[in-house]
């Protein structure tokens, strides 16, 4: 007698797309609030000077950057995957 297995069935795209916009949305309310709440100028040190630039400013650029990064490390590693298929 052989045991049937069962494998868990993904999510539909649609459902997968809703996901991820709900948390994109929410990560953006919680980066907008945060940014909001501060205001202030903060001094940024360069290799050869420093300038003071508010704090939503950093905020908001280091957020895009390390999006940015994710996203190119998400997509380098999905197509290293696909490569090494046999």
């Amino acid at each position: 007698m052989v045991a049937a297995v069962s494998t868990p069935e993904r999510p539909s795209k649609g459902r997968d797309l809703t996901s991820k916009t709900v948390a994109a949305a929410a990560v953006a309310i919680l980066l907008i609030a945060f940014g909001l709440s501060n205001r202030d100028d903060v001094p940024i040190d360069w290799l050869v000077g420093t300038t003071d630039t508010p704090l939503i400013v950093v905020i908001v650029v280091s957020a895009v950057l390390g999006a940015l990064i994710g996203g190119l490390a998400v997509r380098r590693g999905s197509s290293r995957k696909a490569r090494d298929r046999p």
